[in-house]
């Protein structure tokens, strides 16, 4: 009898600390937040329950979370945070149904996202979105969530700015490198590479376009990508400390900010 009730104790006190953990993590999730950080939601496609609560909160920059008031379920209401430089916006998503949104002032560089509240459905499933590019409704639903990092890695390169995380390769970079090499480097009009007016002066000049080019685009990396870098690993730090991310996560976003750097 003693052994019994000693088990049975046992397993009345592993009942209480799994039901404490189901609702700690319960709870985590009541309010899911999507980051705005420069000219980015993150995450740039979220899916959740009728009913449930989501935080947009600025981590960089001024922003806005607007619903486009045609691609919403027929029975919702546009939510407009405003353009804010700090804090927060929550708005409770009840009808279910697909919500594309943007941000006011950074909308016509495709600073989009979107929220599947239950089942993808309403008019933001049956056209393209105007501005930028988000993942599609089925898939926001498989995965849950997905991180924009995640999603413009694998993308054309249409969808949100080349400012946020994940800036490389269809950024300014390559851009310049390109345009500026084709010209200058190819053969003068009397053919070969010393060719051409004055010894090869195009030549020269395709090389200082791409030396300029060049500097252009460090300089600018260096004095503004490195503060917005700066301030989304704070965020992401401060998300991490309040437990709105794992460590896996926290160490995987951290490592795509650093590289970007």
């Amino acid at each position: 009898m003693t052994h019994s009730r000693r088990q049975f104790l046992g397993a009345l006190g592993a009942g209480a600390v799994a039901s404490v953990g189901l609702t700690r993590r319960a709870t985590a999730q009541e309010t899911p937040v999507v980051e705005m950080g420069n000219d980015y939601f993150d995450p740039i496609g979220l899916h959740v329950d009728p009913g449930t609560t989501v935080r947009f909160e600025i981590a960089a920059g001024s922003h806005s979370a607007t619903a486009y008031p045609d691609r919403i379920p027929a029975d919702a209401s546009a939510f407009d945070s405003g353009t804010i430089s700090e804090g927060s916006f929550e708005y409770t998503f009840d009808e279910p149904g697909t919500y594309d949104y943007y941000c006011i002032p950074h909308k016509s560089i495709g600073m989009v996202g979107r929220v599947v509240v239950g089942d993808p459905g309403g008019p933001a499933e049956e056209s393209r979105i105007p501005d930028g590019d988000v993942p599609d409704g089925d898939a926001i639903v498989e995965q849950g969530s997905i991180a924009y990092g995640t999603f413009t890695d694998g993308d054309d390169g249409t969808s949100g700015g080349s400012t946020g995380p994940g800036m490389g390769a269809g950024g300014m970079g390559s851009g310049m490198g390109s345009g500026q090499m084709g010209p200058g480097m190819g053969p003068g009009p009397t053919g070969g590479w010393a060719g051409g007016w004055l010894g090869g002066l195009p030549f020269v000049g395709g090389a200082l376009a791409l030396v300029a080019g060049g500097l252009y685009w460090a300089l600018g990396r260096s004095s503004d990508g490195s503060t917005r870098d700066a301030d989304a690993i704070a965020a992401l730090e401060d998300r991490y400390a309040r437990g709105e991310i794992d460590e896996e996560e926290f160490r995987r976003r951290r490592a795509r900010l650093e590289a970007d750097e």
